[in-house]
C-alpha cells in the first residue's frame, strides 16, 4: 500500500500572519461588510435569517463564534444563534428555527 502524499499550507502561504490570527480569519462571513445581516435584517427578513442560519452552519468556526457571543454577552449572531445580550439565545429572533436547524447547532456545538 502506497502512502498518501499531501501539501502541508502554512498560515503564510495562505496570506494570514501567525501573529494576529485569530478564528475570525476562517469565518465564512468575515469580509462581508453588511452588519444589518445580523441584527435588523435577521430581525424583519425571515429569508435572510434562514441564509444567514444556512451560512452559520456551514461555517468551519461556528462554535468558537458561537461560544465567543454567549461568553461576551453579545447581540445579534454570532455562530448562528441570535444572541440577546445577556449570554443568552434571543428566543424571539430565533422563533424562525426549526427543530431540525436547533438539532444541527446542537450538533456543530458539541463537535
Amino acid at each position: 500500500m502506497e502512502a498518501s502524499s499531501y501539501t502541508v499550507i502554512s498560515l503564510e502561504d495562505m496570506g494570514l500572519d501567525p501573529e494576529t490570527f485569530t478564528w475570525h480569519d476562517l469565518a465564512l462571513c468575515d469580509g462581508i461588510d453588511e452588519p444589518d445581516l445580523y441584527f435588523d435584517k435577521y430581525e424583519s427578513d425571515k429569508t435572510v435569517a434562514k441564509q444567514i442560519d444556512e451560512m452559520c452552519l456551514h461555517c468551519p468556526v461556528m462554535k468558537q463564534c458561537a461560544q465567543t457571543g454567549m461568553d461576551n454577552s453579545e447581540q445579534g449572531v454570532w455562530g448562528g444563534i441570535y444572541w440577546n445580550g445577556s449570554g443568552k439565545p434571543d428566543a424571539n429572533r430565533n422563533e424562525h428555527k426549526t427543530p431540525e436547524v436547533w438539532e444541527a447547532i446542537g450538533k456543530r456545538m458539541s463537535e
